[in-house]
């Protein structure tokens, strides 16, 4: 059979040089993302002391309900990279669908997070004023739940098959628009209403909405039509049930692992609002060196669901080692950034002449270190994981955040702070998590398990 030029994998050698230049739009893409979170919360820390961090506990908690359904639902890009690999293109738009479909079921279920916020958050104990303002953002957030399902599961369609361009340029637009909406709705400039947090959640959800309705024009493109069947919406069941057997682990997973994460940062806003505050501040800092990472851990997934569902292995671990390279070097520079340069990341989060914040300051050093301290383990831990991801080793990763994140975390944890024990305990407790993590998908990676798993049919990897 003739194959043309568009009809060719991506994936070649698996160097570094070609990895490198489909995971850079993903990085930019993820560095987009980044930069939201990081001017949302300087505006935010500008505003006020309570704003940032009620954005922080707000938006921390809208993602970790939701995650169950984006890693589900975000799987698909996964059965479009296996059957792109295997050349098998005419399932793409079937997949895509099925991903559609789960995505409107949950985009419905988060809404209703709008009348449970109340009582969900007046169980953390925060302050009144920082009370009001999580359930503010987090209310906001729920309503724009099917916008942000939506952009998640269009993406995978030009993700999956390492067609990453589109995709950069849709997530720069989504920021060209959601910095200034954020700012006139926070500050109410231009005759916009002064809204504060809400007015940040609204500012997002208007941007997200101008990148999904983009990505639904290219969605149903005459080529995406002609080549991909995208404008034929269809319900098949057998794939329904084999995307929830391998993504449903996956979307447990991510919540599992963010579940965690935000046990640890709500309890780190029981310690006031210095220490809330400075949470808050050093996770908008921890995003530029997060979200870039996160970037490179989706292409690992891409390449290696394209390199599995080719059938061809060496080139698999050979694109996962250039992912780990690119990771690496670019985690070194940020933890030398956080490290020795603090005054250059923290400086755009001081309010002028709020001598009361030098505590919140100070206190965002010490995290600075902690995080520095975590970050070349973690971006194994991105990359590795996300790999055996991209073959079909969901359940292995979910049964590993059950264990290690929620018991070997999360919990301890809640019993250090019961204890009374140093906020700073806490972080030592999260070290020692991302440090067993990462022995542990290491592990899986060397027992070659994942070599011999497929998403998709037997026959379309065959073909």
């Amino acid at each position: 059979m003739k194959i043309n030029r568009s009809q060719q994998q991506v994936l070649v050698t698996g160097g570094f040089l070609e990895v490198f230049k489909v995971a850079l739009p993903l990085i930019l893409s993820n560095s987009c993302h980044a930069a939201n979170l990081f001017f949302d919360r300087l505006m935010l820390a500008r505003y006020a002391q309570d704003a940032v961090g009620a954005a922080f506990a707000g938006g921390l908690t809208h993602f970790t309900i939701s995650c169950i359904f984006i890693g589900t639902v975000g799987y698909t890009g996964t059965f479009v990279a296996q059957y792109e690999g295997a050349r098998h293109r005419e399932r793409i738009g079937a997949a895509m669908w099925q991903g559609i479909w789960l995505t409107l079921l949950g985009s419905l279920l988060l809404t209703t997070g709008y009348w449970w916020a109340k009582p969900l958050f007046s169980c953390f104990g925060h302050a009144p004023a920082v009370l009001k303002g999580e359930v503010a953002y987090f209310q906001v957030l729920s309503l724009g739940s099917v916008t942000f399902m939506m952009v998640n599961v269009l993406c995978c369609f030009w993700n999956g098959r390492g067609r990453t361009n589109l995709v950069l340029a849709i997530s720069a637009l989504i920021t060209v628009f959601n910095l200034p909406l954020n700012y006139l709705f926070i500050y109410g400039k231009c005759g916009f209403p002064e809204m504060g947090v809400a007015g940040a959640a609204i500012g997002t959800v208007i941007a997200e909405i101008i990148g999904m309705l983009i990505y639904i024009v290219f969605f149903f493109a005459p080529s995406s039509r002609k080549h991909f069947k995208t404008h034929r919406p269809c319900f098949d069941w057998e794939l329904i049930k084999r995307m929830l057997r391998f993504g449903l682990p996956s979307g447990v997973h991510l919540a599992l692992d963010l579940i965690a994460f935000n046990t640890f940062g709500l309890l780190l806003g029981c310690y006031g609002s210095a220490i809330h505050e400075a949470s808050g501040i050093t996770f908008g800092i921890n995003s530029m060196a997060f979200c870039p990472v996160i970037g490179v851990g989706m292409a690992a997934s891409i390449l290696v669901g394209q390199a599995v569902g080719a059938e061809n292995i060496p080139l698999a671990k050979k694109a996962l080692k250039s992912c780990l390279v690119l990771a690496l070097a670019y985690t070194l520079l940020m933890m030398i950034l956080f490290t020795f340069f603090q005054d250059v990341v923290l400086s755009p989060f001081i309010r002028p002449g709020d001598t009361a914040q030098q505590t919140t300051i100070q206190i965002s050093r010490y995290m600075l270190y902690f995080i520095s301290g975590y970050l070349l383990i973690d971006s194994i831990n991105i990359c590795v994981s996300n790999a055996l991801r991209g073959a079909g080793d969901t359940h292995y990763n979910m049964f590993v955040m059950t264990g290690v994140g929620i018991f070997l975390f999360a919990v301890p944890c809640l019993i250090l702070y019961k204890l009374g024990c140093p906020w700073w305990s806490l972080w030592v407790a999260l070290e020692s998590e991302i440090v067993l993590l990462c022995i542990l998908f290491v592990f899986r990676y060397f027992s070659g398990k994942w070599t011999r798993m497929r998403v998709i049919e037997v026959s379309a990897s065959r073909e």
